[in-house]
């Protein structure tokens, strides 16, 4: 949790999870200098997170290009019991910042690029739900399947070249709220 609660590692983890990379390459991606990357690279690799791949020769120098070590993060029973405790609070109101920063950030760039014609697929939501806990555990569990099931490929199916797939993000909280619904 710590490891990913900078915005940059999370950036970091998630271009290491598309394909293996340096952390120079990474830096173009996203606009940053490499000189800032590295301790978080670092970071990430000390968690666990990020491994090197493979290193390569270049011109004198070796290039180390890093890769995730899974394509998805999920934490099983014990870490989700670990996160429920008072103690962990901090670490995940940071993770909760770090992932609706980046999602805000993505939805102001959609909004502000290109011609003034929105993408197709750009949808912002937020519900109020009235449920009962244990039907709120029902609707995790539901919207986990859907998740899971977009980012897998049936068998025998066409999978689309890098260049006709486009990158979406979606950021998804079930977050039980206090008091009465009030109207605002």
């Amino acid at each position: 949790m710590k490891a990913l609660s900078h915005p940059l590692r999370f950036r970091l983890l998630e271009l290491f999870a598309e394909r293996p990379r340096t952390t120079k390459q990474a830096a173009q991606q996203m606009g940053e200098a490499p000189t800032r990357l590295y301790h978080h690279v670092a970071a990430l690799e000390q968690a666990g997170l990020v491994r090197l791949k493979e290193t390569r020769p270049n011109r004198g120098t070796t290039e180390k290009y890093f890769e995730a070590t899974a394509r998805r993060l999920e934490g099983d029973e014990r870490v989700a019991k670990a996160l429920r405790k008072k103690s962990a609070r901090k670490d995940v109101a940071a993770m909760a910042f770090v992932l609706f920063d980046q999602a805000r950030n993505e939805l102001i760039h959609a909004l502000s690029t290109g011609s003034g014609k929105l993408p197709e697929a750009l949808m912002a939501i937020r519900g109020v739900l009235k449920l009962t806990p244990a039907g709120a555990v029902r609707l995790e569990k539901e919207l986990m399947r859907v998740v899971k099931k977009r980012g897998r490929v049936s068998p025998g199916a066409a999978r689309p070249s890098g260049k006709d797939r486009q990158r979406y993000s979606l950021t998804i909280a079930l977050i039980p709220t206090e008091g009465p619904l009030r109207k605002a």
